[in-house]
């Protein structure tokens, strides 16, 4: 029995999306010579230098636009376009929902003329789209994009024929009017510390963050784990977090080291935000704490043995002490003398 496997590989955000090119795997059955193809946003005529299709609307508003298809191979391709929700993956970058994977957004609400392109060789054909927001759109940033996909086939290791689709895409930034809250929260929030015997340990710090507002945001990170007396340590070449769409999360996990064992330890999580361009309300800081058990186990020791010589002084003077009173010869007894 035959079976299908789809490879689904976004490419083309920012650097491609730019160039608008897609090579195609070697082992994929192309015409002759590779094939190289991409997107970007144009006007009725040609492209244009805009690096992604970014609107301002109110709820009901009817948005009008080209996306430019280039076929840059030598022989010509036939295209499937179409418009998909954008998402963070699990490693904080951009990527769009495969075909075939239902959207609920602005994937939705953009509307290709053309489902699907032949373009001859080194040609570029211009498709004209349409993006309807609803009435009821809520404010704030909604994210997508517009996808070519070149489908092929191939042989894979089994030797079986596969299915391989090649996709490159071009993104949709749209910010609906209204209340704009920028929020960021940081959750689940762990710490383990992990000390030897003698000397300092490191503390491995995970937390979730979340955007839970309604606007993009990145953030710049600060992890500090800090002793009873106030010292602190940070974790070191932190890097910023990355730009987080409207409902999506990015788990984040450091090692701060060189920290000694107090007992207990706090570890602190500070998240500035970093707005994305355009004006928007000043996004408060976002902090969370979490308590460490941090055994000092040379120090444990060594008090135990301290306590453990004390009693032992204790118990062997009042040894001494009773074996004093034992040996003590008995007093004489009093001789009355009587009077005649």
């Amino acid at each position: 029995m035959k079976r299908i496997w789809r490879r689904s590989v976004l490419s083309g955000l920012l650097a491609a999306l730019a160039l608008g090119l897609a090579p195609v795997p070697a082992h994929a059955a192309v015409p002759s010579g590779p094939a190289t193809f991409g997107v970007r946003p144009a006007t009725a005529q040609a492209p244009d230098n805009r690096p992604n299709f970014s609107y301002s609307a109110t709820p009901g508003a009817v948005v009008k636009d080209y996306v430019a298809v280039s076929n840059v191979s030598n022989d010509p391709l036939g295209l499937k376009l179409y418009a998909n929700d954008a998402f963070n993956t699990p490693e904080g970058g951009f990527d769009l929902l495969a075909q075939g994977k239902a959207s609920v957004d602005v994937g939705t609400w953009a509307k290709l003329d053309l489902a699907e392109v032949r373009i001859p060789g080194r040609t570029t054909t211009i498709v004209p789209f349409t993006v309807t927001i609803p009435a009821n759109a809520t404010p704030g940033d909604h994210v997508g994009g517009i996808v070519a996909a070149l489908v092929t086939e191939a042989t894979n290791a089994d030797g079986q024929r596969v299915a391989v689709e090649q996709r490159v895409g071009a993104r949709i930034y749209l910010r609906v009017s209204g209340d704009l809250v920028p929020k960021l929260s940081i959750d689940e929030l762990t710490a383990d510390y992990d000390g030897t015997f003698f000397g300092t340990g490191d503390t491995t710090v995970s937390y979730t963050v979340r955007n839970v507002g309604n606007v993009r945001l990145g953030g710049k990170q600060k992890v500090t784990v800090e002793t009873p007396w106030g010292s602190g340590t940070d974790a070191p070449n932190l890097p910023d977090l990355p730009e987080l769409l409207p409902g999506n999360s990015f788990r984040v996990t450091t090692v701060v080291p060189g920290v000694l064992p107090a007992g207990w330890l706090d570890g602190l999580v500070r998240i500035d935000p970093v707005p994305a361009p355009g004006p928007q309300p000043q996004a408060e800081v976002a902090e969370a704490s979490v308590t460490i058990v941090a055994v000092p186990w040379l120090v444990l020791l060594i008090l135990l043995l301290v306590v453990a010589l004390v009693l032992f002084l204790l118990w062997r003077r009042r040894r001494r002490r009773r074996a004093a009173t034992t040996t003590e010869p008995d007093p004489l007894p009093e001789v009355e003398h009587a009077t005649v």
